[in-house]
């Protein structure tokens, strides 16, 4: 975990504009995952532009604005990270869904999730979502959506 940030540091040092980063993530604790994931969303918001590769679905959702999925260096999906990490292709593709993609997948298939609803991908759009279902007033917890860009506004990518 520490050879990871250390070179993340090491890297960050030089200022670069384009960031390419192999699932940073990796080697940390979940206290570690944070800080990386806070300083990249820092950075982005800086303008740097950050391309993630990373196999942990929640984490992408979190940080992505735009995901894209490959397979065998061929474009399969490109768009929000909502839309893409809840695409039922995912599985056919060997993707990893989150387990609240999963769980409101399940729930849809008895009822418990309506059809027409975006399944989540997050913790905080499933809990919403589970909340909205039972009548309650979702509370209020920054559903992770993608934010929207301006003409030459950089972009996070995974």
């Amino acid at each position: 975990g520490q050879q990871q940030r250390g070179a993340i540091a090491s890297i960050l040092v030089m200022q670069p504009r384009v960031l390419v980063l192999d699932e940073p993530t990796s080697q940390l604790d979940p206290l570690g995952t944070r800080e990386v994931l806070a300083a990249l969303q820092a950075l982005s918001r800086a303008g740097v532009t950050v391309v993630l590769a990373e196999h942990k679905p929640e984490l992408i959702a979190e940080v992505a604005d735009r995901v894209v999925v490959l397979q065998a260096g061929k474009i399969c999906l490109d768009g929000p990270p909502r839309a893409v990490l809840a695409a039922p292709e995912l599985r056919e593709l060997g993707v990893t869904v989150s387990r609240y993609t999963e769980a409101a997948r399940r729930g849809r298939e008895r009822g418990l999730w309506p059809a027409q609803e975006s399944l989540p991908v997050t913790l905080e759009q499933a809990v919403a979502g589970f909340e909205s279902l039972r009548g309650e007033e979702p509370r209020s917890h920054g559903e992770g959506e993608p934010r929207s860009h301006g003409e030459g506004e950089p972009r996070s990518q995974t």
